[in-house]
């Protein structure tokens, strides 16, 4: 017998996953609308050694 993703997982598997979804996609773009952050990113390319393309 075959289970789906969802049932193996059990009662946790949705949870675990919305707060993955939190954690890595939800948590960034809030600090992105934030100012005080957005001057503490700019500053902090200005310090790296190197250049990245598309920023700044």
């Amino acid at each position: 017998m075959q289970k789906n993703l969802l049932q193996k997982s059990g009662k946790w598997g949705v949870t675990l996953g919305a707060i993955w979804l939190g954690i890595h996609i939800a948590v960034p773009l809030a600090l992105l609308r934030i100012p005080a952050f957005q001057k503490y990113l700019i500053a902090f390319q200005n310090k790296l050694p190197f250049s990245i393309p598309g920023v700044g």
